[in-house]
């Protein structure tokens, strides 16, 4: 119903007038224009746009997932991209140091913008060194070893956290409304960065059965997160 020249060129007075709207982000989506029209025309939203800037933002989803009482990883942020701010940051064999906090290896060095899939991991010098960068599928590949690589990278804000064990796999969960999810697991592109096809090509998955701590935290998310349809990953650590 509504077309890429009446969303980029039209004004939002001339959008089709609807009762419900549900949007995704993707590249280059006027968002700011489609929150104008949802002042105007106030329709009933499946996911609250407002939000998007929260889900762009890694350091903004940790912080409101801990508010929730939902578990992740240790973190750091180094934020360079706000008051232009400063660290201090010491690098050593078997671990880093950010203002004076240490973080052993390996950790996992993960962009702050959430669509940058550029993600790093550091392995110690004592388990063989070297680092792991993780990309967007590329065919049948979406991670690449560099083992003469150890230094972090020196611009830009990223999130450093403790890699955590996850039995190669990951888990990821589709929610349609807080009392509905469906889960599937897949190999973690941490294992070899080769993705596992099927003979039609589509990467294999296969279904699980969340636990009820895992049904309450997709519960949270949706509610905290204020969105209706959507999908994030988890990971199942020691059990948990």
């Amino acid at each position: 119903i509504f077309g890429d020249e009446c969303i980029l060129n039209e004004p939002v007075e001339s959008w089709p007038v609807v009762e419900v709207l549900i949007t995704f982000y993707s590249t280059k989506f006027p968002t700011d224009k489609a929150l104008e029209y949802i002042k105007l025309r106030k329709p009933f939203l499946i996911n609250d746009l407002s939000m998007e800037s929260t889900l762009q933002d890694r350091r903004k989803v940790y912080n409101l997932l801990e508010q929730c009482g939902i578990d992740v990883p240790r973190h750091v942020f180094v934020s360079r991209d706000e008051n232009g701010d400063t660290y201090d940051i010491e690098e050593f064999d078997e671990y880093i140091m950010i203002n004076g906090e240490q973080l052993n290896k390996p950790f996992v060095e993960k962009p702050v913008y959430a669509e940058d899939h550029n993600i790093y991991i550091y392995y110690p010098i004592s388990a063989g060194g070297g680092s792991k960068r993780l990309f967007r599928k590329v065919e049948d590949k979406s991670a690449e070893f560099y083992p003469h690589i150890n230094e972090i990278r020196r611009e830009g804000s990223y999130i450093y956290e403790e890699f955590v064990t996850t039995q190669g796999t990951d888990v990821k969960v589709y929610t349609v409304g807080a009392e509905y999810g469906h889960a599937e697991a897949r190999k973690s592109p941490v294992v070899d960065g080769r993705v596992k096809r099927d003979s039609e090509g589509r990467e294999v998955r296969y279904p699980v059965i969340l636990s009820p701590i895992e049904k309450e935290m997709a519960r949270k998310i949706v509610q905290a997160f204020r969105q209706t349809v959507c999908g994030f990953d988890i990971l199942r650590v020691q059990g948990k």
